[in-house]
C-alpha cells in the first residue's frame, strides 16, 4: 500500500526491493513492477521504506544518501531496530507520537542505551503537518519514524484520495451498498 501511495504523490518512481529471502523480494517486485537489488543498493534510495521485524539494525549509516528519507515502520515493539544510531545521529529525526516512539519506536533502543535523547528529536509529523514546524530542508537527511497514529492514516487516506481525485483515477466505492464503478 506504501508503495502506491508513492506512486500517487511521485510522478517518476522506480521501486526497488530487497527482502533476505529473495523469492518474497521478488514476488513483491513482481506484483508491483520493482526492481530487486542488494539491501546496500536498496538503502542507497531517495526514499528508503522499512518494515522488518529485526532487533538488530539492518541499515549502515553510508549506505544512506544525503538527503534522504527514511520511513521506519518495522520497529514496532520494545527492542526492535531496524537503523543504526548513526542514521538517527546524523538525520532530522521526526516521531508521530513520543510515548509510543520511546517505548517501541526506532529510537526506544538507542534512547534505553543512552545513545541517543530525547532532545535529539527534530519534531512530530503533526506538527510539521500543522505547520508548527517547518518543513525539514530538502537537502536534509530525515527519517519518520512511525509508529502509527490512526489519525494518520485517516489524512494520509485523505491525501491520497484528492490526488487520485484530482488526476482523476481510482475507483468510487459505495461502502454500505458494496457498489462500485470505474471513476469517470
Amino acid at each position: 500500500m506504501l508503495h502506491d501511495a508513492h506512486r500517487v504523490v511521485f510522478e517518476a518512481f522506480e521501486s526497488l526491493a530487497y527482502d533476505r529471502n529473495a523469492a518474497n523480494a521478488q514476488r513483491f517486485a513482481d506484483r508491483v513492477g520493482a526492481r530487486v537489488v542488494s539491501l546496500e543498493e536498496a538503502a542507497g534510495a531517495d526514499i528508503v521504506c522499512t518494515a522488518t521485524p529485526s532487533r538488530m539494525p539492518l541499515v549502515e549509516a553510508q549506505w544512506i544518501r544525503p538527503g534522504a528519507h527514511i520511513n521506519a515502520m518495522g520497529a514496532d515493539a520494545p527492542g526492535k531496530r531496524e537503523l543504526t544510531t548513526e542514521i538517527l545521529l546524523a538525520a532530522s529525526v521526526y516521531i508521530d507520537d513520543i510515548h509510543q516512539a520511546t517505548g517501541s519506536g526506532e529510537i526506544n533502543v538507542p534512547l534505553a542505551a543512552g545513545d541517543f535523547s530525547i532532545d535529539e528529536i527534530a519534531g512530530t509529523l503533526g506538527e510539521v503537518i500543522a505547520g508548527v514546524l517547518p518543513k525539514p530542508d530538502l537537502a536534509a537527511t530525515t527519517v519518520f519514524d512511525s509508529t502509527g497514529l490512526a489519525i494518520q492514516d485517516v489524512s494520509v487516506a485523505r491525501a491520497i484520495y484528492d490526488a487520485a481525485e484530482a488526476r482523476s483515477i481510482g475507483r468510487e466505492i459505495d461502502l454500505l451498498g458494496f457498489d462500485s464503478k470505474p471513476k469517470a
